[in-house]
């Protein structure tokens, strides 16, 4: 049946990146997976793309700061399946300023999709995953926590509040069987690290400095699929003395800084 046979798992900001690559493996490893998305082009095309390959997929566009929306999701999900065994944080968004172009509208609105959704989206499953005591809780935070690049402040804090939740949450919800860990993925070829239009694996700077001089000792940008077996391990029974911990998947960046 796979790493995560007769698992429900919902994962956010599935449509496209990293959470296409984790709902992806998870319905390979046997999962059921509820997809949530805002943008309904991808959502719809990652959701032919995991029922061609045979899996149960459920999907739901909203905007994961909706949390009226998000509770609805919650409940469809339970509604066709029963149970949430594993609930996937992905959803995220950055907006590249300086303090001294952004503005406070734009710092709560990273903080509110990228830390507050967080918070928000374990609120609505925990109860059930407390019911049948059990759950997995999976935060993806992201390098930029605690190495940081300039111009991406508010992204920056609310990694960082990622990682910080994840060890407290562990630490609320570690009687109730429910296990809350993080991932921080390192330089990721995704659609939202395109710079002017481009990869940011094909800038001259990238290939000089991370891949040339090996500042990432792989010598080579990560994949999502790199990172989302991180994922399925967290969420599988091979992961079961592990809590409020954070797995760093950089291509080993961060042990040259």
């Amino acid at each position: 049946m796979g790493l995560l046979g007769g698992k429900i798992a919902i994962v956010t900001g599935a449509g496209q990146g990293l959470g296409l690559a984790i709902a992806r493996e998870f319905a390979a490893e046997g999962a059921a997976v509820a997809l949530l998305e805002r943008n309904a082009d991808t959502l719809e095309a990652a959701r032919d793309d995991i029922e061609a390959a045979g899996a149960a997929v459920l999907a739901r566009q909203l905007d994961v700061s909706d949390y009226a929306a998000y509770a609805d999701a919650v409940a469809a999900t339970l509604a066709w399946r029963g149970k949430i065994d594993v609930l996937v944080n992905n959803a995220a968004f950055s907006i590249q300023d300086s303090i001294f172009d952004s503005t406070l509208e734009d710092w709560r609105r990273v903080i509110t999709v990228d830390l507050e959704a967080v918070y928000m989206g374990a609120k609505l499953v925990v109860p059930h995953m407390v019911a049948q005591g059990s759950g997995r809780i999976i935060n993806i935070a992201s390098i930029q926590a605690f190495a940081m690049t300039p111009g991406l402040g508010a992204y920056n804090a609310a990694k960082g509040g990622v990682v910080a939740w994840t060890k407290s949450a562990a630490i609320d919800l570690g009687e109730n069987g429910i296990l809350v860990n993080a991932v921080a993925p390192g330089f990721m070829a995704t659609p939202a690290t395109f710079v002017d239009g481009r990869p940011q694996s094909e800038q001259p700077w990238f290939q000089d400095f991370y891949v040339e001089r090996g500042k990432v000792p792989l010598r080579r940008e990560g994949l999502p699929e790199d990172v989302s077996g991180a994922v399925v391990f967290l969420a599988s029974d091979y992961c079961r003395y592990m809590t409020g911990q954070l797995l760093v998947v950089d291509g080993g960046v961060t042990c040259t800084f």
